[in-house]
């Protein structure tokens, strides 16, 4: 597909309502729900819950107003910090964290999340924890080199991206730029957890075709070496289904050292 043809999360709008029914809620694909909200959540409640990743603060570098995967770290970390480059995503967030009427209803995720920990109820509390730790959204320019201007931050000890790098980056370079530019705002010794698509081609919202890079693994793990990180967890997980509203072949998570 010709890429001019294609809208791209950071320059154009966004349906972001779409966007959370087509990928995020129970009006979903069964099997891409899972893809996109279940095995996140248990990957990450997974890699906290070992208390080997330690650390009071952490940056989300997101894709999409979504906040089912912090509920599954929300207990571990004291403040978090949302990062995001389209206006309508942050109109969403802001309406969840205000319990706005017409916020998008989380709830089934916030219940998994109490089956995981293994509790009989609590959900609406671990909903409350989560908005009690964000501290703050900033709107984000990916073309300048501190991305949050005229912000600075102070460095994290945790940034999550869940296809955050790969709906921002058009080109493999311009990829390698970005990691670099989110990898400052973290600690040495601090962890980068990516959620990405393998040989990924677009994505669909509002009846649109998104642009989303286009990778392999060895394209990845390259990219953590040569930028000095340790990958300490790696695991995939090979597309279920066929969807008509992403084209992929798997989903990878990875926990990576910084090293300096």
């Amino acid at each position: 597909m010709d890429s001019k043809d294609l809208k791209y999360y950071h320059r154009h709008e966004l349906d972001a309502k779409d966007l959370l029914h087509k990928f995020f809620s129970p009006k979903s694909d069964k099997l891409l729900l899972e893809e996109s909200t279940a095995i996140p959540m248990k990957y990450l409640y997974k890699e906290f819950s070992s208390g080997r990743i330690k650390g009071d603060s952490l940056i989300e570098f997101g894709y999409g107003p979504c906040i089912h995967h912090l509920l599954a770290i929300c207990e571990f970390v004291k403040e978090i910090t949302l990062l995001e480059f389209n206006d309508v995503t942050i109109s969403e967030l802001e309406k969840w964290l205000n319990n706005h009427e017409e916020s998008f209803d989380w709830s089934h995720a916030s219940k998994l999340m109490i089956d995981l920990e293994g509790k009989s109820g609590g959900w609406q509390e671990k909903e409350e924890l989560l908005r009690g730790k964000i501290k703050q959204i900033l709107k984000c320019d990916i073309t300048k080199d501190n991305i949050t201007d005229p912000v600075v931050l102070p460095k994290a000890d945790v940034i999550i991206s869940m296809w955050g790098l790969d709906i921002l980056s058009t080109t493999k370079d311009e990829y390698v730029k970005n990691l670099r530019k989110i990898a400052s705002l973290l600690k040495p010794g601090g962890r980068m957890i990516l959620v990405s698509d393998i040989n990924v081609t677009f994505y669909m919202a509002g009846g649109h075709k998104y642009g989303i890079l286009t990778y392999d693994e060895e394209f990845l793990k390259t990219t953590l070496k040569n930028e000095e990180f340790v990958i300490e967890t790696y695991e995939a997980y090979d597309r279920k289904a066929d969807y008509d509203v992403i084209d992929h072949e798997k989903v990878i998570y990875i926990t990576a050292l910084k090293q300096k």
